[in-house]
């Protein structure tokens, strides 16, 4: 018996609160509307918001040994490959990517407003976009580079170097080297791998 009650007690109280629900919007001449259908005075979304654009940009890549000055042994295990440490004499490669945050698609040169390397003494080198890999025709990936040729006489240690991406938004994107000397690019003296 106690379990007919309460079933019945559950059941009138549905009963109550959906009337009142349904009769919430009746004093204000609304008319209450399903949980599918949207109210037709309401704006859609898509026609009040504003396109989204970037604020920042991002920046990813690494450092790479081109293979000017080196022999043809030495362009089999040293050329295009991931590096921290260029003797004088050699030429260090900046290869990067400029990603939008919003999408994660990486930017071309037709996105790009400028993207420039600042050397330690502050002169600039521009980055270019092109294909690398593969063929010529068809190259296995696009990214950015920059290229310095490090003089036989430069002085050996830390390289400190910037680098700085702007789309045609105005996004910007920095990057900067760690702080830890152990962890910057060096130069180290020629005849050293």
């Amino acid at each position: 018996m106690t379990f007919r009650f309460r079933a019945l007690a559950s059941t009138a109280a549905m009963t109550f609160l959906a009337g009142v629900l349904a009769s919430c919007a009746g004093g204000t001449g609304e008319t209450p509307t399903s949980a599918t259908t949207a109210p037709t005075t309401a704006p859609t979304v898509a026609a009040t918001a504003k396109p989204l654009v970037a604020t920042f940009l991002i920046l990813q890549g690494d450092t790479v040994r081109s293979p000017e000055g080196l022999t043809d042994e030495e362009k089999t295990f040293l050329s295009c490959t991931q590096q921290s440490r260029f003797p004088q004499g050699s030429r260090v490669v900046w290869r990067y990517r400029v990603l939008d945050p919003l999408t994660s698609k990486a930017l071309d040169d037709k996105a790009i407003k400028s993207f420039d390397l600042v050397l330690p003494d502050g002169k600039t080198a521009a980055f270019k976009y092109g294909g690398h890999g593969g063929t010529k025709e068809a190259p296995a990936e696009f990214f950015w580079t920059a290229g310095f040729s490090v003089p036989k006489d430069y002085p050996t240690g830390a390289f400190n170097y910037k680098i700085k991406a702007t789309n045609l938004d105005g996004a910007i994107g920095t990057w900067d080297q760690f702080k830890v000397p152990a962890a910057q690019l060096q130069i180290v003296p020629a005849g050293t791998r």
